[in-house]
Formats: structure tokens, sequence, C-alpha cells
């Protein structure tokens, strides 16, 4: 559940859920107007880079603590997903806000501590 491939699967399918989360908040602002999906589609686009940022760190060599840190923030964007649709956008943005920031610090903070800042043979 952890494991370096099964997060990389599980940053594309958050990564394709984002873009479909997007998709659908664009779609809808355009049709109601409403400035409020303006705001989901602002949420949507944190969510992709949280995704994008959490692929680049299972991609890193990491101790199983920090694949587990990554692995969960990776798992609450696809879980927020169901929330936008069932909750709304308010808690959405918030969420997407905390886990891109979270994801983004571990990353620059690995690259950082990184002396060469290369990364594992995944890529």
């Amino acid at each position: 559940m952890f494991k370096p491939t099964t997060l990389r699967i599980a940053a594309v399918i958050a990564m394709l859920l984002s873009v479909f989360g997007l998709l659908i908040s664009l779609f809808i602002a355009r049709q109601s107007g409403s400035g409020m999906f303006a705001l989901g589609a602002i949420s949507w686009l944190f969510l992709l880079a949280a995704s994008y940022f959490g692929f680049k760190l299972a991609g890193y060599k990491l101790y199983e603590e920090e694949y587990k840190k990554v692995g969960l923030r990776i798992y609450l964007i696809i879980g927020s997903f169901g929330l936008f649709l069932l909750v709304g956008v308010i808690l959405g943005l918030v969420l997407s806000v905390a886990l891109l920031g979270a994801l983004w610090g571990l990353k620059r903070n690995y690259d950082e501590w990184e002396p060469s800042g290369e990364e594992s043979e995944a890529e």
C-alpha cells in the first residue's frame, strides 16, 4: 500500500481525478456563472500540483515512514474527489491548500537535503 510503485500508480490516479474534477468545475462554472465553482477549479489545480509532487516523491529513495506520509496524502487527494462531489467547494479549497503545502514542503525539504539532487532509478 505504501510501496513506491503503488504510490506512483495512486499518484497517477489522483492526477487523473484532479483533471476530471477540474473539468467538472469548469463546466459547471461556465453553465451557472457561479464563482463558487471557479474556486473549485482552483482547488483542483492545487490538487493536481500536489498529485504531481506526490508522484515525484514516490520516485525518491525515502524511509518507509516517509513513504507512508506521502501515501496518506496521495490517498487523501483521491478521497477529496468524493468529498468534492458530495460536500462542496469550500471544504475542498481548504483541503487542497493543506495537501499542496504538505507535499510541496516534503519535496522541498528532501530536495534541499539531498546533496546531489539525484532521484532514484525509478525515473
